[in-house]
């Protein structure tokens, strides 16, 4: 009765590793899989991806509430609320690199890339 109580067991413990060893293989697989989407949607070149899988934290698109108040700064109450649509409608679609554009001080644009501003400009006069 020993004997058999032994190799029942050992056939336990014999299904428990080869569960184990499925399962560490399965996330071995996501987890590759994950990181071909992260480094395809950070890849200019490569269009695979064009929304974020989840495990792209928010900051890859979301503009800081400090950068938010740098782009306000100095425009009138029409401009900025333009501004703040503009920024709402591109972190909606989770855009990483778009342009604002505004009217006043002659009209211009700021370039923004991963919520942060990586440009700016002002319209050529005619």
């Amino acid at each position: 009765m020993d004997q058999e109580l032994i190799q029942i067991f050992e056939l336990l413990v014999a299904l428990a590793a080869a569960v184990m060893a499925y399962w560490q293989r399965r996330q071995k697989v996501e987890a590759k899989n994950e990181t071909r989407q992260v480094v395809a949607f950070f890849d200019p070149k490569d269009e695979s991806v064009t929304t974020p899988p989840g495990t792209i934290p928010a900051r890859s698109w979301k503009m800081s509430d400090e950068t938010r108040r740098w782009v306000l700064v100095g425009h009138d109450a029409p401009n900025q609320a333009s501004l703040l649509r503009q920024i709402e409608d591109a972190e909606k679609e989770k855009l990483t690199h778009y342009y604002l554009t505004y009217q006043d001080r002659g009209g211009g644009f700021y370039e923004i890339e991963y919520g942060l501003m990586k440009g700016s400009g002002v319209e050529k006069p005619a």
